[in-house]
């Protein structure tokens, strides 16, 4: 196995259906996480669209406390918080990327029209998937239960498409655990069945 193997980039998987996008999901809490890399995703996982080139950003936060001895030596280091957040950007205004950044609760549709409804009422937590593929190796990012944390702005200009940015803040599961990545080893014989597209609507 050559040391290249390793080095990944975070290019999408992209669904083999040419009607989905397929690499951006939001699932209800109620719905089977997938557990793996190839796990197809339940039928109510609703793709997400397009994400902007920017891509998909992970960030931890840990803050420690020292312990000094009498001597004023380094001893010991308590964890004293620990904090994640996810970022990423909508680029189109698919309903299923408005409920995403709105909540669900506030976004309805009708035959002819999407509404959207900007409140102060609480959105939801959801659970939220993430594939990636490079080198024939699948990687997936599983928020298990995701809080919209902020909302960017919304910018409507000429010329311009209108993104919607999002964060989360993943909360724990009830292993004690804030988001799962798996990524799939050099020369798995693990299938390159459909984890992608699978529960897209």
């Amino acid at each position: 196995m050559s040391a290249t193997d390793h080095v990944l980039v975070g290019a999408p998987e992209r669904s083999e259906d040419p009607d989905v996008v397929g690499y951006a999901y939001r699932l209800p809490l109620t719905a089977a996480l997938p557990t793996s890399t190839t796990t197809p995703l339940p039928a109510s996982a609703e793709d997400l669209g397009f994400v902007s080139e920017d891509g998909l950003t992970i960030s931890t936060d840990r803050t420690v406390e020292i312990i000094r001895d009498w001597n004023l030596d380094d001893v010991r280091a308590l964890l004293t918080e620990h904090g994640a957040t996810v970022s990423f950007t909508l680029i189109n205004w698919s309903i299923e990327a408005l409920r995403a950044f709105f909540g669900p609760e506030n976004v309805t549709e009708t035959a002819d029209e999407i509404v959207v409804r900007i409140n102060a009422r609480a959105i939801g937590d959801s659970g939220w998937v993430f594939n990636m593929k490079d080198l024939d190796r699948k990687r997936r990012v599983v928020i298990p239960r995701g809080s919209l944390a902020s909302q960017g702005e919304i910018t409507l200009v000429k010329g311009e498409q209108t993104p919607l940015q999002i964060e989360l803040t993943p909360l724990v599961d009830g292993h004690g655990e804030k988001i799962y990545i798996y990524t799939q080893k050099a020369g798995s014989s693990s299938g390159t069945g459909s984890g992608s597209g699978s529960g897209s609507a």
